[in-house]
């Protein structure tokens, strides 16, 4: 077994340490969370399953692989593009519709040079703000990217992952002196330093002058426990092998090194198949390129043909044997993953930070601000125009589906307007969860770690659906929100250095009462916004809640039940003497003010009235300021100005350091925004104010 000093084992992490990953890779929120922490993690190409073998046994290999990496404590990362959108690590029901989008004729083959082509669509809405939910979108029509060796390569190392398990990589093409039909894959290792462990180059190549090609780019290429070059399906060859690995220390040593060296290039690993049915397919394989070449079948549809071709040939024996050496390769692949983990990090902790899920210390300092709050999928249904709704059957109408939940929004304002907040949320072991969690982290700039989600598993992330007639006026709602039990809770070290807290009603209340107590132990500044009636209500019961408060965002209705909930249940009485049509709120801000700490404000937001400041200084009394709206726009969205006005605020007062008034203006200018914005809660048109 090779050795490496502990000095070079240092430099080599600190090496590694250095890389910064790409924000263009999506990735599931298990996958980013492992690589954060230093576990090892391996990348699986999506080609096998989309194009590599049919359905069900792509989706039963694949789950074979995963189950074997998840054994020896890895975490598998299947690499593919989704509708214009590169991901790293699928959820279950994802891998289900990729299984099948290859014989729907729903998946491309994508190499590297189609990386940028697949997902130019994406790209162009994205850079256009114009990206729409799929509302009402069948899964049935997702388009796949289905990446290659070469593909898979390039987006795991965006990713931050180092090693990738494959069947078999491509190579020089028999004839290739003359065609120069050589992979891509080969150009792709000469680049991209992650770790291939496959059988070899695939059996229908030219091995002797694909592995000239490895030596003249400078690929390091070794056989594990073997002298001999493997022919994918066979052991053997004939041609030996420039370097034997003895175990997965042998090819993480190698790896650090050449990273220590800063070279760029991967390392190819060939791992012997020894299925008994090897020598037969290898013959029925050189039966196959007779006919290809017969057939005028070249580039990349000889792959497929062949692989069709000898599965008849064989009877089968040739799709067993693929399996068995795509089985045996995740197991060493496991091994080496491993083995680079323990060896660059310690098995602990990985600086390959996730460029989805990041740690909010990446420059060893705090948020300004973190967010504490619900993540919800908003579900609105509406009875067709100038159809009266006929209850107890079905009727005709539209719906339509949108990221929501009070925490989430104003995370997602906060992001938009740059400032970077750390999100504290809960959603469920499911896709719909995960895509709002990565859609809020790669299009708006919000900061989630491992600490600030939680995956709860077997719970549904939180839904909320609700029914309208045709005049948009709700008919009834069906509300599932257990996930949000299981918002986490941010102790006082984290919250120690943070500027301001913002969070919801929507973790139980309990949870809540011990997160602004451990903000204000923390000297963190906490801002309220109350999310509904019953649940404001609720919480200002509680004078440990209340004390701790310094802002919050209340409605006119929420005003006056917090009030009447901080003042034992009674209600609010006013001199009938009084002239002020703002008298119910003032009244109630009034008696908040009393309750929160001694420099407090409270903002309520009045509708087509604008807004009413009522701030408090060192136990004086109130000071009201009144802001009157400017005319209003034709209103298209109900449930995301309040949201919009809280993080806006928010944002003003911690990075443009405006005054309280100046930021009341500033909020007031965004919730307008989303306020004229149908498609969603949060409009876009947010960042255009940074």
């Amino acid at each position: 077994m090779a050795t490496v000093p502990l000095q070079v084992l240092k430099r080599c992490a600190s090496t590694a340490a250095a890389w910064t990953p790409s924000p263009c890779v999506r990735l599931l929120p298990e996958v980013a969370e492992a690589l954060r922490l230093g576990r090892p993690v391996v990348a699986l190409e999506s080609t096998i399953v989309a194009h590599g073998m049919p359905y069900p046994q792509n989706l039963e290999l694949a789950k074979d692989v995963s189950q074997i990496l998840r054994s020896k404590g890895v975490v598998p990362a299947t690499i593919a593009i989704k509708d214009g959108v590169f991901k790293a690590g699928l959820h279950p029901d994802e891998m289900i519709n990729l299984a099948k989008a290859g014989e729907e004729g729903r998946a491309v083959k994508c190499s590297t040079r189609d990386l940028p082509l697949v997902a130019s669509k994406y790209y162009r809405n994205k850079h256009n703000s114009t990206i729409q939910n799929r509302n009402g979108f069948s899964e049935e029509n997702v388009q796949w990217g289905a990446t290659t060796v070469a593909a898979t390569m390039r987006l795991a190392h965006s990713a931050g992952i180092a090693t990738f398990v494959t069947g078999g990589t491509g190579g020089v093409h028999r004839g290739g002196e003359l065609s120069l039909d050589i992979s891509t894959d080969l150009i792709e290792l000469s680049r991209t330093p992650v770790v291939v462990v496959s059988a070899g180059v695939k059996s229908i190549l030219d091995i002797r002058r694909t592995l000239e090609v490895l030596e003249t780019f400078g690929v390091p290429t070794g056989t594990w426990q073997s002298d001999e070059f493997p022919s994918f399906f066979s052991p053997t060859s004939g041609v030996q092998s420039p370097a034997r690995f003895e175990d997965a220390m042998d090819v993480a040593c190698a790896y650090l090194a050449g990273r220590d060296l800063g070279m760029t290039n991967g390392m190819l690993v060939c791992v012997p198949n020894h299925d008994p049915a090897g020598e037969s397919v290898e013959a029925a394989i050189h039966e196959a390129l007779l006919e290809a070449e017969a057939a005028g079948i070249e580039g990349r549809d000889i792959t497929p043909f062949i692989l069709r071709t000898v599965a008849e040939k064989t009877a089968g024996d040739s799709l067993r044997s693929n399996i068995s050496l795509v089985k045996n390769n995740a197991a060493v692949g496991a091994e080496v993953a491993s083995a680079i983990s323990t060896m660059s990090f310690g098995g602990s902790s990985n600086t390959f930070q996730s460029s989805q899920i990041q740690s909010d210390c990446l420059n060893n300092d705090k948020p300004r601000v973190v967010c504490v709050g619900g993540s919800v999928i908003d579900t609105v249904a509406k009875a067709k125009a100038g159809s009266n709704m006929i209850i107890g059957t079905s009727n005709p109408g539209t719906f339509h589906r949108s990221d929501g939940g009070v925490g989430r929004n104003v995370a997602e304002v906060l992001g938009r307007l740059g400032s970077n907040p750390l999100f504290y949320t809960a959603i469920g072991n499911d896709t719909e969860g995960n895509e709002m969690i990565s859609r809020l982290q790669s299009e708006c700039g919000v900061v989630i770690n491992s600490n600030s989600l939680k995956v709860a598993e077997h719970i549904d992330t939180a839904q909320y659906f609700a029914l309208l007639d045709h005049n948009s006026e709700l008919v009834g709602g069906i509300a599932d929100m257990d996930a949000l039990t299981e918002i986490p809770i941010p102790s006082v070290e984290e919250l120690t250095g943070v500027e301001y807290l913002v969070l919801d009603a929507n973790a139980p209340i309990d949870s809540v009462i011990q997160i602004t107590k451990n903000a204000v132990e923390a000297s963190s500044i906490v801002c309220f916004e109350p999310t509904s009636v019953p649940k404001a209500r609720q919480l200002c019961q509680s004078d440990d809640f209340l004390s701790t408060l310094s802002y919050t965002f209340p409605n006119a209705d929420e005003a006056v039940a917090m009030a009447e909930a901080a003042n034992s249940g009674e209600g609010i009485f006013l001199d009938g003497t009084i002239k002020d049509e703002f008298a119910v709120v003032k009244a109630a801000a009034t008696i908040l003010l009393s309750r929160m700490r001694s420099d407090a404000s409270v903002v309520i937001t009045l509708g087509k009235a604008g807004v009413l400041l009522s701030t408090r200084r060192d136990n004086t009394s109130p000071e009201f300021n009144h802001f009157p709206a400017d005319v209003m726009p034709q209103i298209h969205s109900s449930n995301g100005p309040g949201d919009t006005f809280c993080g806006a605020f928010v944002h003003s007062l911690s990075s443009r350091k405006d005054s309280v008034h100046d930021a009341v203006r500033f909020a007031m200018k965004a919730a307008v925004l989303s306020l004229n914005y149908e498609e969603r809660a949060i409009s876009p048109e947010v960042s255009s104010l940074r």
